[in-house]
């Protein structure tokens, strides 16, 4: 008899097994549906877009494929920026349904996750990183604002205290305002790395971007199931998938271009390095600083880990601290000359849209009720929940809360510590958030991540009045919202 119920118990578990198994094949198809059709509408959809912005070099660069491609002269079909939007909205909103019932079904008790099952999430997710990096920049021209300032740099022209010209930007489909360069330096370098290998080629420029970020975006990948493991199943399935599937994560960084997996690379790299006791840690946060400032703050971790955890003398101390600061300050030095050198970080910082703090503005507008205390306050939480966990850091610095204190620190900087948030930026606390997928903090920056890629429509349609201000409001009701109802419900 118990014979007889021992293999029944192995029969359900088996088909649960392969239950599970098919639906993450099914959603992962849907999802590489969704990518497939976003990189393919990528090629019609950005000369389409920036028509309306009189982008002559985008559309000098567009037209010129048609010649030899001429279903690419298709974009002229899109009556309006609206239509753009659709055509972009559709597929996105499959991969994102896809993401967000993937994280549903791993986080229900009936399920099973094993090992295979994290396997096959992360084999997906390389399937949705191959795709995406063949898509081609829509929204934004940032891939190519790195490819003339690296152009500058490596023809011994300084990006931090000149502009770019006419000339710099020959055969680039870059429609900007001349500005100096407002990333770090170790990307600068890079950038002109990059541009040294491509030549005159703009084929090739953009090709070994893609590449450097996709190069990026896997060892980020790689770097999470690193560091789950030895976590349970489930967890680790929803680590990989939160990461792997959503487009915040694949589709601005690979689509899009964005430099910010460079740093998120960098800091994963640091926090697996750091939490396995490698003395070199702190090198690998320092070069992630120096592509985007960003991750800075999280020097403040690594030195409680080093007092707390290693219990290092002041001699150790130090000596942990002296090859990133040879790496800091000898790569500011190939461009620091002034205080001008910030210039670009300046002006960018002026723009201020899509923080917490404009959804209260939002509120404002719609209700006539004042909301400049509810502003000052929500950036004071996120704030004060941070310098919190600092502390609880301090005392008692184990590896997990270790890992909520990184959450902490990034959601702090991106929320109250930069003047906006771009929908690509959600990255920073992501990469982190899916480390501890199941921690209410998590679940917020997941909710907010799969709302983002959303509002890049809000830069190209005004629909309503004060309409960032809205968006806004929708992203962070829309976070509030996912982590209130996967809030985990004890019977």
């Amino acid at each position: 008899m118990n014979g007889s119920q021992d293999h029944s118990t192995r029969t359900e578990h088996t088909l649960d097994a392969a239950s599970l198994r098919f639906r993450v094949n099914l959603l992962g198809c849907a999802a590489l549906a969704g990518y497939a059709a976003l990189t393919l509408l990528s090629y019609v959809q950005a000369p389409a877009l920036w028509r309306a912005e009189n982008a002559t070099q985008m559309l000098a660069f567009f037209d010129d494929l048609a010649q030899r491609l001429p279903i690419l002269g298709l974009y002229q079909s899109f009556p309006s920026n609206m239509a753009v939007i659709w055509s972009y909205w559709g597929p996105l909103a499959l991969a994102t349904l896809a993401s967000l019932l993937l994280v549903l079904v791993l986080s229900r008790r009936s399920t099973a996750p094993d090992e295979n099952l994290v396997r096959l999430i992360f084999n997906w997710s390389l399937g949705f990183a191959a795709t995406c990096a063949l898509a081609f920049p829509v929204f934004t021209q940032d891939m190519w604002l790195s490819a003339v300032w690296g152009r500058m740099t490596s023809a011994g022209v300084n990006p931090y205290y000149n502009i770019f010209t006419p000339d710099t930007i020959q055969g680039l489909p870059l429609d900007h305002f001349p500005m100096v360069m407002s990333y770090g330096p170790l990307w600068a370098v890079l950038s002109a790395v990059v541009t040294l290998l491509a030549g005159d080629s703009t084929l090739a420029i953009g090709v070994l971007f893609k590449v450097l970020l996709a190069i990026a975006w896997l060892a980020s990948l790689w770097l999470v199931e690193r560091i789950t493991r030895g976590l349970d199943a489930r967890e680790r399935s929803l680590s990989v998938g939160m990461f792997g599937w959503t487009p915040a994560g694949v589709s601005q960084s690979l689509a899009e271009g964005h430099n910010d997996i460079a740093l998120v690379a960098l800091l994963l790299l640091w926090l697996h390095l750091m939490l396995r006791g490698n003395w070199v840690a702190p090198l690998a946060l320092a070069a992630s600083a120096l592509c985007k400032y960003v991750s800075a703050p999280l020097m403040l971790v690594d030195a409680i880990y080093a007092v707390r955890r290693r219990n290092v003398s002041i001699p150790q101390f130090l000596a942990r601290y002296a090859l990133p600061g040879f790496l800091v300050f000898g790569t500011l030095s190939l461009f620091y000359r002034s205080t001008a050198f910030f210039d670009g970080l300046k002006v960018v910082s002026e723009w201020q849209f899509l923080r917490p703090s404009e959804a209260f503005m939002a509120i404002e507008h719609l209700t006539g009720l004042p909301m400049l205390v509810p502003r000052k306050a929500a950036m004071a939480f996120f704030v004060l929940l941070a310098i919190y966990w600092l502390a609880v850091c301090y005392w008692s610095p184990t590896n997990r809360v270790i890992q909520k204190t990184a959450i902490a620190v990034m959601v702090a900087v991106l929320f109250a510590g930069v003047s906006h948030v771009w929908p690509w930026y959600v990255i920073w606390a992501l990469a982190l958030a899916v480390l501890v997928p199941r921690w209410w903090l998590s679940r917020f920056v997941f909710g907010l991540s799969l709302l983002m890629p959303f509002a890049l429509a809000a830069w190209w349609i005004e629909p309503v009045p004060n309409h960032m201000e809205h968006a806004a409001l929708i992203l962070y009701a829309g976070a509030c919202l996912w982590t209130f109802a996967t809030r985990e419900r004890h019977s």
